[in-house]
């Protein structure tokens, strides 16, 4: 499988260069879209911490295990905690 096949839609049109005038105009209009979008339903989370992925530990290896308590800890205190929503920690 050839790197290619990862990306999205979005990332082969964008990689594939300049586009025409209306097109760019839809991405730039898309863009603030997206970031009210996003802050407008991370309003309601309340209180949150962010840990930061890393595929360098499985899910065997005791760092991974304590962060994984730390996360629940932090959790139980009322936290939300947002991950990248992959394996390891960093």
């Amino acid at each position: 499988m050839t790197q290619k096949n990862y990306l999205v839609r979005e990332e082969r049109s964008f990689l594939r260069g300049p586009r025409d005038r209306f097109r760019e105009l839809l991405f730039t209009l898309k863009v603030p879209y997206h970031f009210i979008r996003a802050f407008r339903k991370m309003h309601f989370i309340g209180p949150c911490v962010t840990v930061f992925g890393s595929a360098r530990f499985d899910a065997e290896n005791p760092y991974y295990k304590k962060a994984e308590e730390i996360g629940k800890v932090l959790a139980g205190m009322g936290f939300t905690v947002m991950t990248g929503g992959g394996p390891g920690i960093m």
